[in-house]
């Protein structure tokens, strides 16, 4: 269960800004009639620092539209996202698209996806 305020309730509050339909690690919640229209936030990885007085944790955000994400949804998604304190694009990452067929259709859906890192003091 997650504490109150806690940085992964605020990454949900901040990409519910951007869009309606916001989930934590999968899309399992979606209904197999609805729109793949939806973001999905997850933890990738945490490192220590090199100092090791903290750790770095490193967020992963994917923004998934049927036919292609919109102009201009990154530049939403990084400000949402660099809202909440510490948390900051990665730069050490490119934002992604990738490409899949929705199932049963001929539908593509593109996924767009960006990194963010938060530094946590130990």
């Amino acid at each position: 269960m997650s504490t109150p305020d806690s940085t992964l309730d605020r990454i949900r509050e901040a990409l519910e800004t951007v869009d309606d339909v916001v989930f934590y690690g999968t899309a399992a919640g979606l209904h197999e009639s609805d729109p793949w229209d939806y973001t999905v936030f997850s933890r990738e990885e945490t490192r220590a620092k090199d100092n090791l007085t903290g750790f770095t944790n490193v967020y992963s955000v994917a923004m998934v539209r049927e036919s292609y994400v919109p102009d201009g949804a990154a530049a939403e998604v990084i400000g949402a996202m660099t809202a909440i304190p510490g948390m900051r694009l990665d730069h050490g990452t490119a934002i992604g698209y990738y490409y899949t067929t929705k199932p049963g259709t001929k539908d593509v859906v593109e996924m767009m996806t960006l990194r963010f890192v938060k530094a946590v003091k130990s």
